[in-house]
């Protein structure tokens, strides 16, 4: 668990420095538009504007909206250790029937071949439930990736890193670890289906699995990570904003 989670950060943070490196090197060198490049990065972000804003007309706080938004996309990625079960070729007479035939299927996925280790498998439900519980991982990369691009634009648009930087930093370095640790549930499950692929059969892996997921404290880590959750959300919302004005003041 501890090692997933480390590697989560780890991936986060590499993510993040070379999404930052490619929103310079774009900037300055292809001359590409900051606010263009904004644009693209938060896209993915723009259905959340829509629900804060509706939120907020109603008079909600927005720190209050940002946990809400954040805790359920948290226990959505802790979920993914409890959904795993409907990979499993054993379970699929069970309810929802049609969900499961189309998630253990014996098919074999040529889209899969092109991850990290997946060509090594050779059961194709292990392959699945190996992809399964490589999701949290995925979206650690595509949120580093994110937050890099939002802070090249951020210092281009107002002229300093460290402001781009702070912009992410108060909450941040609580809100990254506590998402980070939520998916370690699932993606510590993928380290384990990964070390034993190799010697078991489909049914032995789906057991060790639900053995591992049976042993781990899952209710006081979602707790934990709602609590963080709680307390970045109120920091983002009303108290990074004041950093970046610190920043972004000018001498008189």
């Amino acid at each position: 668990m501890y090692r997933a989670w480390m590697k989560l950060i780890r991936a986060y943070l590499i993510s993040f420095a070379a999404s930052l490196a490619a929103g310079y090197i774009l900037i300055e060198w292809f001359h590409l538009d900051p606010l263009k490049l904004f644009e693209i990065s938060t896209q993915r972000l723009a259905v959340a504007g829509s629900v804060f804003e509706k939120g907020i007309k109603f008079g909600i706080d927005t720190g209050v909206l940002l946990f809400v938004w954040n805790s359920l996309g948290a226990l959505a990625t802790i979920s993914f250790i409890y959904t795993a079960s409907l990979i499993n070729p054993r379970n699929i007479s069970r309810f929802p029937r049609g969900l499961r035939k189309s998630l253990a299927g014996k098919s074999r996925m040529k889209a899969l071949c092109f991850l990290p280790g997946c060509s090594k498998i050779e059961e194709e439900p292990v392959r699945r439930l190996y992809v399964w519980l490589m999701v949290p991982l995925l979206g650690i990369i595509l949120l580093g990736a994110e937050c890099g691009f939002i802070v090249s634009t951020a210092t281009h648009l107002f002229g300093s890193y460290l402001t781009g930087i702070m912009s992410l930093v108060p909450h941040g370095v609580i809100e990254i670890p506590a998402i980070s640790l939520a998916g370690a549930v699932a993606f510590s499950g993928h380290l384990l289906v990964k070390g034993a692929a190799d010697n078991n059969s489909a049914n032995d892996v789906f057991d060790y699995v639900q053995a591992y997921r049976n042993k781990l404290p899952i209710r006081a880590i979602a707790l934990f990570v709602i609590l963080c959750l709680l307390i970045a959300g109120f920091i983002e919302a009303h108290f990074t904003h004041k950093v970046v004005d610190f920043f972004t003041q000018k001498p008189v």
